[in-house]
């Protein structure tokens, strides 16, 4: 074989091999890119904790024990009358006073609509106090929407919002609203 014979030869197996290198590179460097994805991705996303409300008649116990807490004896409430002729059912109240409790659920609302006002974003969680109207007229009921107390279902250290958390805050809430009804003497 001549020397042109040699370098030609050479030349082309030295360009197919080149050429099955790239094709090799072609194939393993998206696999490798999809296998680097894939391991930095971490864990999948996950939603968040289902919530639900204290049921009411938990939350009833919780407010009769607050008002006991602050030395103050607690019985079944009433129906209040609210402007625009609308009534409340007041859950806890005081005996021989005219301050209450409400906690109220969704259906609830809807069927109250405007008589209580809605709570101002600027307030942060104020509490939403109302008067009664009519003979009703020296009520104050603090309106509590169940939607505040919200709590998860999960177990061990998974939770988001716990029931303790929820009890505490609705607890709280109802101490300070009676600390205020005594301080301010109210009928």
């Amino acid at each position: 074989m001549n020397a042109l014979a040699r370098l030609t030869s050479r030349r082309s197996t030295a360009i197919s091999g080149l050429f099955a290198v790239v094709s090799a590179l072609s194939v393993a460097i998206p696999a490798t890119l999809a296998v680097t994805a894939v391991g930095c991705g971490g864990a999948p996303a996950q939603s968040a904790n289902p919530k639900r409300a204290l049921d009411e008649r938990r939350a009833v116990q919780i407010i009769i024990s607050a008002f006991k807490d602050e030395g103050t004896q607690a019985v079944r409430g009433r129906r209040v009358k609210l402007a625009g002729g609308k009534t409340i059912e007041v859950d806890v109240g005081a005996p021989g006073k005219k301050f209450g409790v409400a906690y109220t659920t969704p259906a609830e609302r809807r069927k109250i609509g405007k008589s209580i006002p809605s709570r101002d974003a600027s307030m942060g969680d104020a509490l939403i106090l109302v008067r009664g109207t009519g003979d009703d007229r020296e009520a104050r009921i603090l309106v509590l929407n169940d939607s505040d107390y919200f709590y998860d279902d999960q177990v061990g250290t998974d939770h988001e919002h716990t029931t303790i958390a929820a009890e505490g805050k609705l607890r709280r809430d109802v101490r300070d609203f009676v600390v205020r009804a005594k301080a301010e003497q109210w009928p």
